[in-house]
């Protein structure tokens, strides 16, 4: 009987250290499997070419960038009227000379001093700004290509029938189309830019 136990105790035994080793080994083999999902998920994102956000360092330094960009026509022609800037006011303003024709009449003056822009550009002066500064709505490129191409439109409606002489030079609707433009514009590039790998 001693030896019919003993058997039983060593079977017991056997059966318990397989059934471990059958537990250990579904373990095993479940971390594989969800290692190598993790991979392929990794593979599957690397291939298709799913953006990463880009560095917000440099994100942030691209919209500071643009906004104090779009600033420097309004923050210039002040600076002119109240401190003696000399040449350095020149060279700045003559910045802008490449950009825009700058005729006196299509050109806002700020506190008696003209604007080195006209008012159109002005306008997209200021939409750079806010653009940057407020990077919305966050649309996908497939989205903002319409509302571009239709802003632009309306710029150019304006630019025509004012060219045609059908309207005098009206400086809010010169404002509204530049800044519809320069903000529509500087929100989609922040917004891609956004979305590029880092």
């Amino acid at each position: 009987m001693a030896a019919r136990a003993s058997g039983r105790l060593a079977d017991q035994a056997d059966a318990a250290s397989r059934s471990e080793a059958a537990s250990r080994s579904e373990a095993a083999s479940r971390s594989e499997a969800a290692s190598r999902s993790e991979a392929a998920s990794r593979a599957e994102a690397a291939s298709s070419g799913a953006p990463r956000p880009a560095g917000p360092s440099l994100l942030w330094a691209v919209r500071c960038a643009l906004a104090l960009l779009g600033a420097l026509p309004f923050c210039l022609p002040l600076a002119r009227s109240r401190l003696p800037l000399g040449e350095i006011g020149v060279v700045l303003d003559r910045f802008f000379a490449p950009m825009c024709h700058r005729m006196p009449e299509r050109t806002l003056a700020l506190e008696g001093v003209l604007m080195p822009v006209c008012s159109r550009c002005a306008g997209i002066f200021a939409g750079v700004a806010a653009g940057a500064a407020l990077a919305w709505p966050r649309l996908p490129m497939t989205a903002w290509r319409p509302l571009l191409v239709a802003i632009s439109a309306l710029m150019v409606l304006d630019v025509v029938t004012q060219d045609l002489g059908l309207h005098p030079v009206w400086h809010p609707t010169r404002l509204a189309t530049g800044l519809a433009f320069g903000y529509a514009l500087t929100t989609a590039f922040v917004t891609q830019l956004a979305r590029r790998p880092a």
